[in-house]
């Protein structure tokens, strides 16, 4: 569909101001009308009066009537304006609201792989900046050609009454300043496409680096990503150079177009004035309404540039309302009861938008309340599993089944309110604590926050903070050490009560001794909920009750840690290298828990 027909739905949805400001406008241009014709009775016939002895005293009546109107006239003209543009900018801004909402619940409803093959910077652009082009070109440009288009008419119509061969003779230069507007279109056009496109890489690199700061600041590479943001600036500053370029040798063309009809009014019309065939308050009011003819004219030159550029924005605007989400549900999915978690993978493959297989034939079966590990060498298929649990992604063959029900056949929000997920990468909002905690359970009271945040052992630190829970974290959670971070993204996935837990290495920004004050923790949660552990430290591993080994996305080894030790095969070599690394820490820790067991049976023998 014409992108200004998908405009049209929510212009008409937001009819009423559009059309008050066109019957303004009409109004106005029919007051504007009279006020030369006011000036031309001045002329032609008040001033012959003031030249008369007999009749000078009437004619300065006269005058002062004629002033008074025009100065009325003005006001209402003036009034009519000021109801004109705010109605235009209700109108424009009531559109893009919708719009912009219309934009964002699509962006909400994308699927993962959509933001995987899509830049941020591009996204941003198009829901900042190319939605506020569309509001221009409704908020004034659009408004401005339906004015124009009514003084046109009326001023034309007033023209021809006035003087029909000088009005023909003026509407010869027509056809040239079309075929100019034409032009000016044909090779905008393409330009604002390229400049927009290159805006949205600009803003990419921009978003990636401040986002990225502290990296490359860590690896010293401020050079490198200046010549990254230069070359990205010059491809947008040559582009807008070639646009500018263009505007410079269309705009003025317009404007000697336009120079040419004022040129034969006053030839024209002087020979009219000298042959008797026009009068002077007729030649000046031609030439009033001319120079109301000219802001139109030389307008449409802009409106074709701001047409082109809007057309260009609405497009970009509109593929993003138009994007197909890849994770649908069917119709008569099912909402499920509370689920108790068991887990079925049967010949489960999958590959990131059809490349090649990440996973290949996967078959597990987790019970409920079992607690999974998942190892194995990077790029072997582990947080991909676990994102398929809650269809983040659709397998390519085979199917994940939890509780026997096809996920597939599950209303998504039904599935997803259940699974809790603490991701490698944490991700806290520029809120209090609080709310970052409560985000999944908007309702949750401040006990039951405590509560989680206690269990994921924030609470000490959240309390040391200047506001408390009411403290905010910053942008994307800065305020915080990542340890904190990552207890608090635990808080937030208890306090939902799933009954799937996944841990994608979530405890790999905290120091061992936190870590093992965590699942000590989290240990009487793991026995009533299916837990999935993607994780490098040891004491994880061996307390889990299934630890899975992947390898080139397929499970090549799965059982207990003591089983898969007795095996001596892949398991048995990743554990010995992790015990190694992490065998300081674990030993320690192991002196520590002896000791803390001496203390209590010590405390109990004296009672």
């Amino acid at each position: 569909m014409n992108v200004f027909l998908r405009i049209f739905v929510y212009i008409r949805k937001n009819w009423l101001p559009f059309l008050v400001s066109i019957a303004c406008m009409i109004l106005s241009a029919i007051v504007s009308i009279e006020i030369p014709l006011l000036t031309k009775e001045a002329i032609d016939n008040v001033l012959p009066m003031l030249a008369n002895e007999l009749t000078a005293e009437s004619g300065k009546s006269r005058l002062i009537v004629l002033a008074l109107e025009i100065i009325g006239l003005t006001a209402v003209v003036g009034l009519f304006s000021f109801v004109i543009r705010y109605a235009n900018t209700y109108f424009s801004q009531k559109v893009v609201y919708d719009i912009r909402n219309d934009v964002f619940a699509s962006l909400q409803s994308q699927s993962f792989a959509f933001y995987d093959r899509t830049r941020t910077g591009q996204l941003l652009s198009r829901v900042t900046t190319d939605i506020d082009r569309i509001r221009g070109f409704l908020g004034w440009q659009l408004m401005f050609l339906v004015n124009s288009v009514i003084i046109l008419v009326v001023a034309l119509y007033t023209m021809l009454s006035l003087n029909v061969s000088l009005t023909l003779l003026l509407l010869v230069t027509m056809p040239f300043l079309f075929l100019a507007f034409y032009l000016f279109g044909k090779k905008i056009r393409p330009l604002y496409a390229l400049m927009r496109e290159e805006y949205g890489s600009l803003t990419s690199v921009l978003f990636e680096n401040v986002t990225g700061m502290r990296v490359v600041r860590a690896f010293a590479r401020e050079d490198f990503e200046r010549r990254k943001f230069g070359s990205e600036n010059d491809k947008y500053f040559k582009t807008t150079l070639d646009m500018v370029r263009v505007r410079a040798f269309y705009i003025p063309l317009i404007a000697f177009l336009v120079g040419i009809g004022t040129v034969t009014i006053f030839w024209y019309g002087g020979l009219g004035v000298v042959q008797g065939t026009l009068t002077i308050g007729g030649l000046v009011a031609f030439n009033a309404y001319l120079v109301m003819l000219a802001m139109p004219m030389r307008f449409l030159g802009f409106f074709v540039s701001g047409y082109q550029l809007s057309r260009v924005a609405g497009e970009r605007v509109f593929e993003i309302m138009d994007a197909k989400p890849e994770i649908k549900e069917k119709l008569g999915a099912l909402s499920v009861p509370r689920l108790q978690g068991c887990v079925r993978f049967e010949n489960v493959s999958f590959g990131y938008e059809g490349e090649r297989q990440v996973l290949k034939n996967v078959n597990l079966e987790v019970k409920p309340g079992e607690t999974v590990a998942l190892l194995g060498p990077t790029g072997s298929g582990k947080s991909t599993l676990i994102r398929l649990v809650p269809r983040f992604y659709d397998v390519s063959s085979g199917k994940i089944a939890i509780d026997g029900y096809d996920i597939r056949n599950l209303k998504l929000r039904s599935l997803r309110k259940q699974i809790g997920i603490v991701s490698q990468e944490t991700f806290l909002f520029a809120r209090t604590v609080k709310e970052n905690i409560a985000f999944g359970k908007p309702g949750a009271t401040m006990e039951e926050i405590i509560a989680a945040a206690k269990v994921a052992r924030a609470h000490e630190f959240i309390s040391a903070l200047p506001s408390g829970y009411d403290s905010m974290v910053g942008e994307r959670g800065v305020t915080l050490s990542g340890g904190e971070q990552q207890r608090t993204a635990v808080a937030r996935a208890l306090l939902s009560d799933p009954r799937i837990l996944i841990l994608d290495d979530s405890t790999s920004s905290v120091d061992v001794e936190t870590e093992y004050e965590i699942q000590q923790a989290l240990r009487a949660l793991f026995k009533n909920r299916t837990t999935f552990v993607i994780t490098q430290r040891v004491s994880t591993i061996r307390n889990a009750d299934k630890i899975v080994v992947l390898e080139n996305g397929g499970i090549v080894e799965e059982g207990t840690h003591r089983e898969l030790l007795a095996k001596k095969g892949a398991y048995y070599k990743i554990y010995q290298t992790l015990y190694e690394a992490q065998k300081p820490v674990i030993e320690a820790q192991e002196n520590a828990l002896k000791e803390a067991e001496g203390l209590r049976k010590k405390e109990d023998d004296n009672k």
